[in-house]
């Protein structure tokens, strides 16, 4: 009785098992609280892009998003961050129910599923304590990205690019997706895209003053403007991580960290403008490694058993080439990690300590989650970027897996 109860609702099970857990952590102080400070001195006229918050932090996202957050905004804080806590333990559901389909292990047995299960939270315990103790918005994006993906690619293209149009209004990052809608011939939904994406940028415009509104668009501006000084070598915070981040601190000896370790980490001591070009270089290869993952010409709609990598390569993709990513981010690579430790349970591979790509994978699991597993020493991940190099092996070995034409993974034999 018990284990069928179990297994018809694994998932509110689950949700209830960790809602203690939530109570627990809408008590505290976190970026959430910026947001919901943010939306109020918005509702009550106030310029959220112009303020500091906690004393030096800014409000960065959409008024969009403020928009909803005001309808809150007469709750006490605790409460509103309850709910959100509450939201995103259910996208979480939503984006483990896309990537078990995606990467066909739904029809596995149960032990393999929840093998496969606690390894991807392993892998992702860092990065997912961090988003749901920081209050942060990164489990949104992955969900608006994936879930309007999965939509796309199921011939339901309007409701798919309505979600991935606000989380590009939002935080500009999915904005990846639209040119690789485009490549894949999904005219409709890269239309449809880039029409909701104007939309919603324009819908604040219909209930609030429209100077008001062009002035918080235009603050908003300065704020997100890749061009801006602290972008370019992008180390003013110790805990910043990006190829951008990490190009500066191996080129450049004298970052802006003001919290900066008395150690050595850079390779060669080049001026700003040659840190730029490096920083451009790299990042430009990066999205140009995506060419070889699609493996097609453009405009052809690709194998539909190929779409998932693409995916989890693209969203792999985020945290690396935008500049100001914080270590919550890393959590977009989560899909692509699990793609990595699939074959472990989908392809009748086991795990061999000769094996080059399980070292290789330890490697990943270890510079993703040090901050968890040994944090009397975050200062020195931070000061070298560890998280970072992470990252970039999980993305390489992702990369060289596809472009071998080893996929890494089968699909479930009946």
């Amino acid at each position: 009785m018990l284990r069928t109860l179990w297994h018809r609702h694994t998932h509110l099970f689950i949700f209830l098992l960790v809602l203690p857990i939530l109570f627990i952590e809408a008590r505290t102080e976190n970026d959430f609280d910026i947001f919901i400070t943010a939306a109020r001195d918005w509702s009550n006229g106030l310029n959220p892009y112009t303020q500091l918050y906690h004393e030096w932090y800014h409000y960065f996202y959409d008024i969009t998003f403020l928009s909803v957050l005001a309808l809150f905004q007469t709750l006490p804080n605790y409460w509103i961050k309850l709910i959100w806590l509450a939201l995103q333990v259910v996208m979480l559901f939503e984006i483990w129910r896309i990537v078990l389909d995606r990467l066909n292990i739904t029809k596995a047995q149960q032990l393999k599923r929840w093998g496969f299960g606690f390894v991807l939270v392993l892998f992702n315990v860092r990065l997912l304590r961090d988003n749901l103790h920081l209050g942060q918005m990164t489990i949104l994006l992955l969900f608006l990205s994936l879930k309007g993906l999965d939509l796309i690619f199921k011939q339901k293209s309007f409701l798919g690019s309505a979600l991935l149009a606000w989380g590009i209004v939002v935080k500009v990052l999915p904005i990846v997706v639209i040119p690789y809608l485009a490549y894949r011939k999904q005219w409709k939904a890269t239309i449809a895209t880039v029409a909701l994406s104007a939309g919603y940028l324009a819908l604040p415009y219909l209930y609030q003053n429209t100077t008001q509104y062009s002035d918080l668009l235009k603050s908003r501006w300065l704020l997100l403007n890749p061009t801006n000084a602290e972008h370019i070598l992008d180390t003013s915070e110790r805990s910043f991580h990006s190829l951008t981040t990490l190009t500066s601190i191996l080129f450049h000896a004298q970052c802006d960290d003001l919290h900066i370790l008395p150690y050595r980490r850079h390779i060669v001591d080049c001026d700003v403008q040659t840190v730029k070009w490096i920083s451009l270089i790299s990042r430009l290869a990066l999205v140009f490694s995506f060419l070889w993952v699609l493996r097609s010409k453009p405009f052809d709609a690709g194998k539909d058993e190929n779409h998932f990598q693409e995916w989890a390569y693209l969203l792999m993709l985020i945290p690396l080439i935008f500049p100001h990513q914080q270590h919550y981010a890393f959590f977009m690579m989560m899909p692509g990690l699990a793609w990595l430790i699939a074959p472990y349970w989908t392809g009748g591979k086991i795990w061999k300590w000769h094996n080059g790509r399980t070292w290789l994978l330890v490697f990943i699991f270890i510079t993703m989650n040090v901050h968890f597993l040994l944090g009397v020493w975050s200062g020195y991940y931070n000061h070298f970027k560890v998280l970072t190099y992470g990252g970039l092996a999980a993305l390489g070995l992702m990369w060289y897996e596809i472009y071998s034409g080893d996929r890494g993974h089968q699909k479930e034999q009946p």
